[in-house]
């Protein structure tokens, strides 16, 4: 279920064109006064790196609301690429489009649709470099990774919600006979299958290093 809202007296109906990755395909969005959590379908971390087309370590530099699409308000992001793990390595910034944001008193809020942040660091999985879509990130929280250091200053990996990754497993070898079928999650908070987690963010020592993550990634791509 895909829920949004937007901070006008209007009530209208609008079409936009979705992520394959949202339960209903191409939804038509209601506004609404309620805001919901938004549910997605869950992903396993094979699936996130082989069906991701752009994967890359970056920093996030600038953030600008726009509106387009008549009433829509985007924010569009701009990263410094520090690495590129999977897609085209010829760019060193990219810039990727994600709904939700105000300008002049007026908002639109997609509900569990996690912003990147001024000046974050992380890895993401893109979706798609062209394609219009609620968020680019594959997945939305399943595509998304922070980078932070611990006391002695390595960067190490953890989840949009800080809790620190631990490990990395593949799933795509497991039976589908006994293998856990795909559920319906969260769109800010939930990782993927084979991410495995620390709870509290003061355990960050004990996460992937950043280099330790993107060599499980590219094993998965490999395979």
């Amino acid at each position: 279920m895909f829920n949004f809202f937007q901070s006008n007296s209007a009530y209208s109906r609008i079409k936009l064109k979705f992520s394959s990755r949202l339960l209903a395909g191409a939804l038509l969005l209601s506004l609404i006064q309620a805001v919901h959590a938004t549910t997605i379908l869950g992903m396993d971390i094979d699936q996130i790196a082989q069906d991701a087309e752009f994967i890359f370590q970056g920093e996030v530099v600038a953030l600008e609301s726009r509106q387009d699409n008549g009433d829509i308000i985007s924010t569009y992001v701009t990263f410094t690429i520090h690495e590129v793990i999977k897609g085209d390595d010829s760019r060193d910034s990219i810039e990727l489009k994600f709904m939700g944001d105000s300008i002049d008193g007026r908002m639109t809020q997609v509900s569990g649709l996690t912003l990147p942040k001024q000046g974050e660091q992380g890895i993401y999985f893109v979706e798609s470099t062209s394609s219009d879509l609620v968020n680019p990130l594959l997945g939305w929280s399943q595509g998304h990774f922070l980078v932070n250091a611990d006391e002695e200053g390595t960067l190490r990996v953890s989840t949009v919600e800080n809790q620190p990754i631990t490990q990395v497993q593949s799933v795509s070898s497991i039976p589908l006979s006994i293998k856990k079928p795909q559920a319906i999650i969260e769109g800010n908070t939930e990782v993927a299958a084979g991410i495995m987690t620390q709870s509290s963010a003061l355990t960050i020592d004990r996460a992937l290093t950043v280099d330790e993550f993107k060599g499980r990634i590219r094993e998965l791509i490999a395979n």
